[in-house]
C-alpha cells in the first residue's frame, strides 16, 4: 500500500478562529452584503477570512498573503476547492476596494450586530475611547470624502503621520462599535458623534432601551451631554479638574464634616480600596451626580508629581538653612526682621519648619597681630537658625488629596429596577480598561503591523478589518474563559495555573498542533494530526462546542 505525505501544514489555532467565524455565519452575512462577482475566482468572504487568519497568525503585507496561503490549510480554513494562487495581492485589493464601495463601515457594523445577537450579550453598558495608529508612506486618493492620513501628535505627543480607531464595547471588550476615522479628529468632536451613531446602531438592532455610555473626560462637553439625552443614553465620564463643579466637590469632599462611604474593594484580590462621597449639581443646564472617589492606589503620574515636588521643597529648605547659619547680623532687630520675611516666604506642604534667631558671642577678628596684654575684644552676632522636618501627615494627607478624582454621571439613583449608587457607578467606570486593552491588540505588531497599501480607502477597510479580528479576538477569549475557573485552571508554559487565560495564552496551547495531508492510493486526500491532542487541548475544543474534526 503506497501512501504518500503530500503536504505538512502549520495550522496551531488557525482551525479555531476559522471554526468560530463560520460558526457565527460571518461568510454568508459578507457575501450577502457584499455579493459574489461571478467573473472571480474568490469571493468577498475568501479575502477577509484570509486577512483575517493572515493577522492571527503574524500579520504580512498583501503582497506576501498569497506566499503565506501556501503554508496553511486554505482548504480547511476557508473553503473546499480554493487555490491558494487565487489570494493574490491583485485578487485582494480589488475585494478591499469592493468593499470599500459597498460601505465598509455599514458592513462591519452589521457584522457586529450580528456577533451580539448571536453570543446574547448585553446591551446595557458600553464603554467609549479612541487611540491613534501611525502609518507610513505616500496615500493618494481622488475622492475628498476618503479617510484623511494626516500628520498630528499622537497620545505621547510625537508628531507622526496617523490614522485614528475609535472603539465602543461592552465589559469584554467586544466592540459593538467601531470606526477607522481622520488622524486628527479631537475626542471632544468624536463622542457625540459616536453617540449618534450607536443610537442608530441599536435602532438597525431593533433596541429602544436605554443605555449607559461610558468614556473619559473628553466627553465632559455641552455637546455631548446633549447628544447622550438624544441618543437615550445616560453618560459616565470622568470630570476634569479644571471644572468648576470639579473644583467644589473635591473641596466640599475635603471639609471635616464630610461623611465618606465605608472602604470597599471592586476586583477579587490585590485590589485598590476605594472610599465614595456623592454630591449632586448642574453643567450647561443638564443636572449630574458628581461623586467624589479616593483610591488606595495613586496614580503613577501624580505619585511622581509629588516625590519631585517633596524632593525639589527639601533640596530648597537646605539651601536656606546653609544661607542663613552663614549670613550674620550685628543687631536682633535685623535679625528678627529678617525672621518675620522668611516665615512669611517659606510655605512647606511636605515640611515642618521652625524657625528663631539664635545669639553667638565671639571673638572679634582684627587685622595684624594684637598688643601684648590687650585684652581680646568680643562681638555680639546673631543668625537664624532653621530646623526643618519632614510632615508625615502633610505627605499623607497630599498623597490621599491626589488619589482623588470625580466621577459625572447623568444616571438616576435607581435604575431599571437596581440601585445605581455611587459604587455601582465606579464599578461601570472601572470597565473602561476593557476598551483600552483592545488598543494593545490593535497596536500590537503581531497582530496589525505597518499598513502596505498605497490608497486611503484601502487603508480604511485594512482598518476596519482589524476592528473584525479584535472582535472575533474577544469572542474567543470570552467564551474559553466562561468554562475555565479557577477551581479548573488550564496549565500554561512552567506548568503555570490559567484561570483566566488571554487569547494570546491559550494561541499557545495550540502552536505546535500540525496536520499532515497523505495521499491514498486511490488518489482521495486524507488529513491527519501529526499528534494526538493534549487534555487542555481537547478540553479547550470541547468547551468551545468542537472538536479535532476542524482539522482533520
Amino acid at each position: 500500500m503506497n501512501v504518500q505525505v503530500k503536504k505538512v501544514y502549520r495550522n496551531s489555532y488557525l482551525n479555531i478562529i476559522s471554526a468560530l467565524f463560520k460558526k457565527l455565519g460571518l461568510p454568508q452575512l459578507i457575501d450577502h452584503l457584499v455579493p459574489v462577482d461571478p467573473q472571480c475566482q474568490t469571493r468577498v468572504s475568501d479575502a477577509v477570512q484570509a486577512i483575517l487568519y493572515n493577522v492571527f497568525d503574524g500579520r504580512q503585507a498583501l503582497v506576501h498573503l498569497e506566499h503565506w496561503a501556501q503554508e496553511v490549510d486554505c482548504e480547511k480554513l476557508i473553503r473546499p476547492d480554493l487555490h491558494p494562487s487565487w489570494l493574490n495581492d491583485d485578487a485582494l485589493a480589488r475585494h478591499l476596494d469592493r468593499l470599500y464601495e459597498a460601505g465598509i463601515h455599514n458592513v462591519i457594523s452589521t457584522c457586529l450586530i450580528h456577533i451580539y445577537r448571536k453570543e446574547g450579550l448585553s446591551l446595557r453598558a458600553f464603554h467609549a475611547d479612541t487611540t491613534d495608529k501611525t502609518v507610513y508612506g505616500a496615500y493618494e486618493s481622488a475622492s475628498l470624502e476618503a479617510l484623511q492620513i494626516t500628520h498630528g501628535y499622537n497620545r505621547h505627543h510625537r508628531w507622526q503621520k496617523q490614522i485614528g480607531f475609535g472603539l465602543v464595547g461592552n465589559e469584554d471588550g467586544i466592540p459593538f462599535y467601531g470606526d477607522v476615522h481622520d488622524g486628527n479628529l479631537p475626542d471632544k468632536t468624536w463622542n457625540p458623534e459616536v453617540l449618534s451613531r450607536v443610537h442608530e446602531q441599536l435602532k438597525q438592532a431593533k433596541i429602544e432601551d436605554e443605555w449607559i455610555y461610558v468614556a473619559d473626560s473628553a466627553a465632559m462637553t455641552k455637546e455631548t451631554l446633549a447628544q447622550t439625552k438624544a441618543a437615550n443614553a445616560f453618560l459616565i465620564t470622568r470630570g476634569p479638574s479644571s471644572l468648576r463643579i470639579v473644583k467644589t466637590a473635591l473641596a466640599e469632599a475635603d471639609a471635616e464634616d464630610t461623611t465618606w462611604s465605608d472602604p470597599f474593594t471592586l476586583a477579587e484580590r490585590n485590589g485598590a480600596t476605594y472610599r465614595v462621597w456623592e454630591t449632586a449639581s448642574t453643567y450647561e443646564g443638564h443636572p449630574v451626580r458628581l461623586i467624589v472617589v479616593e483610591s488606595s492606589a495613586l496614580d503613577q503620574r501624580k505619585g511622581k508629581t509629588l516625590e519631585k515636588e517633596r524632593t525639589k521643597e527639601a533640596e530648597l529648605l537646605r539651601e536656606e538653612q546653609a544661607r542663613w547659619e552663614r549670613h550674620p547680623f550685628s543687631c536682633r532687630e535685623d535679625a528678627e526682621q529678617a525672621l518675620a520675611s522668611l516665615k512669611a516666604s517659606l510655605r512647606p506642604r511636605f515640611h515642618r519648619v521652625e524657625a528663631a534667631v539664635e545669639e553667638t558671642v565671639r571673638l572679634k577678628k582684627r587685622r595684624g597681630r594684637p598688643k601684648k596684654g590687650a585684652e581680646p575684644e568680643v562681638e555680639t552676632l546673631y543668625f537664624l537658625h532653621l530646623d526643618v522636618e519632614f510632615d508625615q501627615d502633610a505627605w499623607e494627607q497630599a498623597r490621599r488629596k491626589a488619589s482623588r478624582f470625580v466621577l459625572v454621571t447623568t444616571v438616576p439613583k435607581e435604575w431599571k429596577g437596581q440601585p445605581m449608587d455611587a459604587q455601582e457607578i465606579l464599578k461601570l467606570y472601572k470597565g473602561q480598561i476593557s476598551v483600552e486593552m483592545n488598543f494593545a491588540f490593535l497596536k500590537d505588531p503581531f497582530f496589525t503591523d505597518e499598513i502596505y497599501v498605497k490608497k486611503p480607502e484601502r487603508v480604511a477597510v485594512l482598518g476596519y478589518l482589524f476592528l473584525l479580528a479584535l472582535a472575533i479576538y474577544r469572542v474567543f477569549q470570552r467564551r474559553v474563559r466562561q468554562f475555565i475557573t479557577p477551581e479548573h485552571p488550564l496549565k500554561g508554559p512552567g506548568g503555570r495555573k490559567l484561570t483566566r487565560p488571554t487569547g494570546q495564552a491559550i494561541f499557545q496551547l495550540f502552536q505546535y498542533v500540525n496536520v499532515v495531508l497523505f495521499k491514498l492510493p486511490d488518489g482521495r486526500i486524507q488529513r491527519s494530526l501529526d499528534r494526538s491532542l493534549t487534555p487542555d487541548q481537547r478540553r479547550i475544543l470541547q468547551g468551545l462546542g468542537m472538536d479535532e474534526s476542524i482539522y482533520v
